[in-house]
């Protein structure tokens, strides 16, 4: 309720530094075995993604509560994807995938309102606000948060959902880093 109260009043401000995207998401990935184990995590960065200018503290929060839903959401022993890649020169997309039910169109643009849920709300533990807080940390860092149902494929059994964060690469004009070489 804190974190809803900090982005209603506008007082969240992101404590900007560049980070290395592949580290937050291999700490989420670690810190949250113990839940993910009933699933396949896989992340899937490439080397070369430049550093992206970020609140480390708070981008872990999204991570964490987007991997976090995919988990309450999607069935035991299917895959959760966490991919990034820089969508060009100014923005990176980050897309956490899962093998849960398709959300109706309808429910899509509401998703990320605070305590909405779309289906199994007595069977899922929690506030509702977790999506909202991500939507706001995000919309902070000058970003854009956004979720999609993966397109049919022949022999689905329509499954198949898509969190999407866009963050952009530049800070106060400066263009991307590229993380140092290990």
């Amino acid at each position: 309720m804190l974190d809803m109260t900090r982005i209603e009043s506008g007082a969240l401000k992101p404590a900007l530094e560049w980070i290395d995207l592949n580290e937050i998401l291999n700490s989420a990935a670690l810190r949250l075995r113990n839940e993910t184990g009933r699933h396949r995590l896989e992340i899937d960065v490439p080397d070369d993604l430049p550093l992206v200018p970020a609140d480390p503290v708070q981008l872990d929060q999204v991570i964490t509560n987007l991997i976090t839903n995919s988990v309450k959401y999607a069935p035991a022993g299917t895959l959760i994807r966490v991919r990034a890649r820089a969508g060009d020169e100014a923005r990176m997309l980050v897309q956490i995938a899962n093998e849960s039910p398709r959300v109706p169109p309808e429910d899509l643009a509401r998703i990320f309102d605070r305590f909405y849920r779309v289906t199994h709300a007595d069977k899922v533990m929690g506030t509702g606000l977790g999506l909202s807080i991500c939507k706001g940390i995000i919309d902070a860092h000058g970003g854009r948060i956004w979720a999609e149902n993966q397109p049919p494929r022949a022999g689905d059994d329509g499954r198949g959902f898509i969190f999407n964060v866009s963050l952009p690469l530049t800070w106060n004009g400066a263009a991307p880093r590229m993380p140092p070489p290990e």
